[in-house]
């Protein structure tokens, strides 16, 4: 009898080794897998609320998703020899997935790193800006929107014929954006001023410049403008002229409108595709993605300021902001 106990015993104990060998050796990987901490690189090219929405709506779907992971955030600061460092300590970390927001940013990420899934958000044409490695997704920001924020500028003020565009020429995605403003523009037999910057301080006077010479502003997602918003619709405001945006976050720092995309959505879908990856998707049956999700956004202060009725029938249906 006491033989017959003994073996049960060692049968028993025989087998829960075996167990821990199997989960050991990757034989219940699912659990392992959900169990496991991630590494993810966050890299930001700089600070401005468009771009901080798109890192908390990624990281919130990762959250969301039951994933557990350190996120190692970083900011370049606009500087693109800091997101080159930034890429390649990512690199050197071993990061089981980076994401880079912003052009330059995620142009760092997909020159310098091959062999980990990168993720973009907030580039407006990717193809252009060379990103589409075999490694890389993500999300688009670009929008067929100007055409029919030409239309209601013109429907808001009649009497415009120059429109004003500040963007920063080092960037790739200001460049796009610009051509599509241009060529817009000319089917409706508006001029369009460029006046390009290429740090903050030349800011304040190239916006009182362009505003003496034009009748509205449009400005397009270049990381640099968007960073001086606030300067910008203050002194257009003051010039009573009217600023047309391309998101969301800039009508609620003071800009009329825009007919323009939700950056923390655009941010939480890209973690969404992130979440597909760090559960064994490969990068390349995850395509990147364009937003095709617009609204209109319309600030009820500057429209006061501006003289403009907030009832009038052409923002119906839009979300007031600024009240």
């Amino acid at each position: 009898m006491k033989k017959i106990l003994l073996v049960l015993v060692s049968l028993i104990f025989a087998l829960s080794c075996g167990n821990k060998n199997d989960t050991v050796n990757g034989k219940t990987q699912n659990n392992s897998q959900q169990k496991a901490k991630f590494k993810i690189g966050v890299t930001q090219f700089m600070t401005h609320p468009s771009l901080d929405l798109v890192k908390k709506g990624f990281e919130d779907a990762i959250k969301q998703a039951g994933i557990d992971a350190d996120f190692d955030e970083k900011n370049a600061n606009g500087e693109v020899s800091t997101a080159t460092l930034i890429a390649n300590n990512y690199k050197a970390d071993k990061k089981d997935l980076v994401f880079g927001i912003a052009t330059p940013s995620a142009q760092q990420l997909a020159n310098n790193i091959t062999d980990i899934p990168v993720l973009f958000s907030a580039v407006t044409d990717p193809a252009s800006a060379k990103i589409l490695n075999s490694n890389v997704t993500g999300t688009s920001d670009k929008v067929d929107n100007v055409s029919q924020q030409l239309d209601l500028l013109l429907k808001l003020n009649p009497n415009v014929k120059k429109i004003g565009v500040l963007y920063n020429p080092s960037e790739q995605n200001s460049l796009v954006q610009i051509a599509e403003i241009q060529k817009r523009a000319k089917e409706k037999k508006l001029e369009v001023v460029l006046q390009g910057i290429t740090n903050f301080g030349e800011l304040a006077q190239a916006t009182k410049n362009l505003l003496t010479q034009v009748d509205a502003l449009y400005l397009p997602t270049d990381n640099l403008v968007v960073s001086g918003m606030q300067l910008i619709t203050s002194e257009a405001i003051n010039a009573k002229k009217i600023v047309v945006v391309s998101e969301n976050s800039s009508v609620e720092i003071g800009a009329l409108f825009t007919m323009g995309i939700d950056y923390y959505e655009l941010g939480k879908r890209t973690g969404q595709m992130a979440v597909e990856i760090l559960n064994g998707k490969p990068v390349s049956q995850v395509p990147f993605e364009t937003s095709k999700q617009l609204k209109l956004y319309v600030n009820k202060k500057t429209a006061k300021a501006l003289g403009i009725d907030i009832n009038n029938p052409l923002f119906k249906g839009a979300e007031i902001v600024g009240k």
